[in-house]
């Protein structure tokens, strides 16, 4: 439990509404639970501060303030303050002791090959099997049947579900690329979300993916992610997808079930892919995707649109000749 009034001074805010005694974590806006603090900075939470199910919100000075909800007024933006903020809800790490922590639980049947570390509280299930040099951290949870290859990682807090597969040197966890200025300068944001795997994940070799900044970036059932793919922070990916290599999907970006992203495809943050969406190798990706389609390019268009433009490229240099003799008469 955290303590209200501490937060606040911390803050430098003032207190608006029941001084709540019981706080239970930070979390996203919309998906902000009772007994959980968020914040808003920006108009599009603002105008929706009935919208959160959280108890305490930390806003700016506000016109008006709803009932039934508890408020810390900063004089800064709540944005600036977002690193004391998100140090202030992160869990204590505890530094290894030994390469499998005594407060580890391991289920049957399990294989452990020699140099793993396993972290404290961790919970490893029935039959998994870890190979040399992977790394599981405090808390996480390691569900049962899966299979984590030599430098696999596990960060603190993740969870994989059952019948996951980690392909050599995939990090689950790591922090995402959280930064804002505070001063003129670049001032690391804590990172104190989790990595969550659904059941029958595979994550291909060297591929990252980053724990979100606030909540979680998730994974669902069936996906598959290919090798050299990089999700960023709060991603959330649908089930039964297909990620191929060198794919990156910026932070805060949801893609719907069944989808196909082949290779080096790039997609920008805070935006939605629908279900059932394939993008063609390379595509650019900056706004939003309606459901069932197939697309190339960048921006997007339909598979035939996308052949004509490049089609077209070809007679690019004649055109311009042509453009020029035709300037000069």
């Amino acid at each position: 439990m955290y303590n209200l009034e501490k937060l606040s001074t911390l803050l430098g805010g003032e207190i608006k509404g029941d001084k709540v005694q019981k706080l239970t974590g930070l979390a996203p806006f919309f998906q902000a639970k009772k007994g959980e603090v968020t914040f808003a900075a920006e108009d599009k939470f603002l105008t929706k501060l009935g919208e959160t199910d959280a108890t305490v919100l930390v806003v700016p000075e506000l016109e008006e303030y709803l009932p039934n909800k508890t408020y810390i007024v900063v004089e800064k933006n709540p944005r600036e303050l977002m690193p004391i903020l998100l140090k202030f809800f992160k869990k204590e790490v505890l530094f290894p002791i030994k390469a499998i922590e005594d407060s580890v639980v391991i289920g049957e049947r399990v294989r452990i090959a020699p140099n793993v570390y396993i972290g404290h509280g961790a919970k490893i299930g029935n039959d998994v099997t870890i190979h040399p040099n992977v790394y599981i951290g405090q808390d996480a949870v390691i569900g049962e049947g899966s299979i984590l290859y030599p430098n696999a990682v596990v960060r603190e807090f993740c969870i994989l579900g059952k019948d996951c597969i980690l392909q050599p040197g995939a990090v689950i966890g790591s922090d995402g690329f959280g930064y804002t200025k505070v001063d003129g300068n670049n001032i690391k944001i804590e990172q104190i979300g989790r990595v969550v795997l659904e059941n029958d994940v595979e994550i291909g070799a060297n591929t990252t993916i980053d724990r979100g900044a606030i909540g979680d970036t998730i994974i669902k059932k069936y996906t598959k992610i290919d090798n050299l793919v990089q999700l960023g922070h709060n991603a959330i990916i649908g089930e039964n997808c297909f990620i191929i290599s060198q794919v990156g999907i910026a932070g805060s970006t949801e893609v719907g079930d069944n989808c196909t992203l082949a290779g080096q495809v790039g997609v920008a943050g805070h935006i939605k892919i629908g279900d059932n969406v394939v993008l063609g190798a390379q595509s650019g990706v900056s706004g939003n995707v309606a459901p069932n389609q197939v697309l190339s390019g960048n921006p997007p268009v339909s598979v035939k649109e996308h052949l004509k433009i490049k089609a077209s490229l070809k007679k690019l240099p004649e055109l311009v000749k042509r453009v020029k003799k035709l300037e000069k008469n």
